[in-house]
This record gives structure tokens, C-alpha cells and sequence, in this order.
């Protein structure tokens, strides 16, 4: 049983070295101080976000945290309703303020015409932001771990990212309706379930992550142990590559704050400025409009909106994942939301 005053003091050694670790994580590598910060954590009710939330409780007194946990139900299966009581439960003994919604995830998919995992994602995001907002918290917490990030990269890898998007999931995402941090992205999902087994901690499991219906639990199940049997320390590369990556991003999004013009409904990058960058420069110009507004970039599509520019093919549209579309006229580039999205 835990309680709502649970401290580190109450972790064995290793657990309290792994909080620990967290913090340094987020305040050093991340720049994002904790002290007296109000933070709202994305519960799911699996062994990572409950981790998550057991983690942040602890150090409430340490750095006199303000938590809170949101839970989403997408109404996919029928356990989803004993899910969410369960997080609801957890969040009572832990004396946590908890936000809960049910959604027809399976009619939003039919309606917007995509993907369940699309539509689960874009409810659940929207939803957070608004649970944030009315808590008054800094950041949406999620509970990516470096398992996650691994299996990120392989997805990106093969839709035909560009560099350094193939580093994987930024661990701040600060946008106009998203305010997200990633803690947990250094740590493997073994510390986290470690964790919760030696406090008597129970957690849901969704059925759903064992499907191979979905591409995600492909990757994680059949291909990252290959990955592993070839290189038990494959998920120290996964960090090594991640840290390289993040290093370009911030060395060019200082750049990117010259290039880049806000302009009413999107992003624009004017014809002058294309022509005073190399073509290098130009595609993470793309890149970075695009990442602003939540598409994905495929290096074949960039590649082919800068042969466009190169060779003054006007007017050209193209699209991209994320709901996010690129106008070409002879004024340069404008990066929008397409309608519906």
C-alpha cells in the first residue's frame, strides 16, 4: 500500500539511484529545472506510466512538486473501463488530483479517415493539453523509455527519415498546443517494472501490446531482440545516437530562428532566404517548419520539394504525415495545417 506521503526514503538504494538518475537527466541534459514545479503525468495504468507517476510522488517532497495524473480511455476494449478505475485507485492512495475522459477512439479514426493509432494519439494529446491547462502544470510527463526511443528510431528508419530526425523522439516538446517531456527516455522498461514488483505495486497490461497487427508491436517484439542478441548494448547506441542527434537539432533550431518566418496559419521560409542557404541548409529549413507543426519528414519528399525550388517548378503542393502541408510558389515555401486536421 502506498501513501500520499511516499518519499525516496522509502525506495530501496537502486530505486532511489535510478529517481535520482531522472532528475539529473531532466535538469541537466534537458535543462528543465523541478523545483516547485506543477507537472501533469500521462497515466495509462501500464508498468511505465505507473512508474512514472510512483517516481514523481517520491520526489514531491525533495523538490515540492505539485503532480497530478490524466488517464484517457479510448474505448477500444472492453477491460478499458477497469483500466481506467484502476489508475483512478492508484491515484486516490497516492493523494494525486486525477483527470479522466472516455473517447470513441474507433468512430474518430472513421471520421477523420486514418489510422486508430493516429486518432488515439491526436485525442490523447489534445486531451492532455487540456488537463495541463486546467491544472496549471509546466509539462505533460509521458513515460517513453529508451526501449521506445529504439523502437522510434526503426520506424523512422523505415519510412525514410531524414537526419537527425532518425535520432529517435525529442525529450522536449514545447509547441503552441503541446507541452511534453519525456523523463524516462535514458532508462530501459526492466527498471521500471523492477521498480513497482519490489513496492507491491500492481499495473494493467493492455492485450493490444501483443498484436502483431500493429506495426509498433512488430518492431519491438520481433525486431529490437535481434537487435539486442547482436549487441547486448544496443540500447547504449540507441542513447549515444539519440544524444549526437539532439546536439544537431539545438545547433540548428538557433539557426532556424533567422530562417523561419511565423505567418498567419503556418510557417513560411521566404524565396530570398532559400537562396542565401546551401541545399543542406534548405532541407533542415523544411525539416524544422515541418517538426513546428507536427508532420513528419520523409528525406524523398524534401528531397523533391527542393528539386521543385531548384528548379522553379511553381505551383507545387505536397504533403506530409501529421496532417501537415508545404505550398511552393515563387514567394518560397509556406508550411501548413491541412483543413480537418
Amino acid at each position: 500500500m502506498l501513501h500520499p506521503s511516499l518519499s525516496l526514503n522509502e525506495l530501496e538504494a537502486a530505486d532511489a539511484r535510478t529517481v535520482l538518475s531522472v532528475v539529473r537527466f531532466t535538469e541537466r541534459e534537458l535543462n528543465v529545472p523541478l523545483q516547485g514545479a506543477r507537472l501533469l503525468v500521462a497515466l495509462s495504468g501500464g508498468a511505465d506510466s505507473t512508474a512514472l507517476l510512483v517516481m514523481f510522488c517520491a520526489l514531491r517532497g525533495r523538490f515540492h512538486l505539485s503532480v497530478a495524473a490524466a488517464h484517457l480511455d479510448h474505448g477500444l476494449r472492453a477491460e478499458s473501463g477497469e483500466e481506467a478505475e484502476a489508475a483512478r485507485a492508484l491515484c486516490r492512495e497516492l493523494g494525486v488530483p486525477f483527470f479522466s475522459r472516455r473517447e470513441d477512439v474507433g468512430e474518430m479514426a472513421r471520421t477523420w479517415r486514418c489510422g486508430v493509432e493516429e486518432a488515439g494519439r491526436r485525442v490523447r494529446y489534445a486531451f492532455l493539453e487540456e488537463c495541463r491547462v486546467l491544472f496549471g502544470a509546466a509539462w505533460v510527463l509521458t513515460a517513453h523509455h529508451v526501449g521506445d526511443l529504439a523502437e522510434d528510431m526503426l520506424m523512422r528508419l523505415t519510412r525514410g527519415a531524414a537526419w537527425p530526425g532518425l535520432g529517435g523522439m525529442e525529450a522536449v516538446v514545447e509547441e503552441e498546443k503541446r507541452r511534453v517531456l519525456r523523463p524516462l527516455l535514458m532508462l530501459e522498461k526492466k527498471d521500471l517494472a523492477g521498480m513497482l514488483l519490489r513496492l507491491g505495486v500492481p499495473w494493467k497490461e493492455d492485450a493490444s501490446n501483443q498484436s502483431r497487427a500493429w506495426k509498433r508491436n512488430r518492431v519491438r517484439h520481433d525486431m529490437i531482440p535481434l537487435f539486442l542478441a547482436e549487441n547486448p548494448q544496443f540500447y547504449e547506441s540507441v542513447r549515444r545516437v539519440w544524444r549526437c542527434a539532439q546536439r544537431d537539432r539545438r545547433a540548428w533550431k538557433a539557426k532556424a530562428e533567422r530562417v523561419l518566418e511565423e505567418a498567419e496559419g503556418g510557417i513560411r521560409l521566404a524565396d530570398g532566404v532559400l537562396k542565401t542557404l546551401d541545399m543542406a541548409e534548405r532541407m533542415r529549413a523544411m525539416a524544422e517548419a515541418l517538426g513546428r507543426l507536427g508532420g513528419q519528414a520523409r528525406a524523398d519528399t524534401l528531397e523533391r520539394m527542393e528539386e521543385a525550388w531548384k528548379k522553379r517548378l511553381f505551383p507545387r503542393r505536397f504533403s506530409f504525415a501529421g496532417g501537415v502541408k508545404a505550398e511552393l510558389s515563387g514567394e518560397g515555401l509556406f508550411f501548413y495545417h491541412a483543413p480537418g486536421r
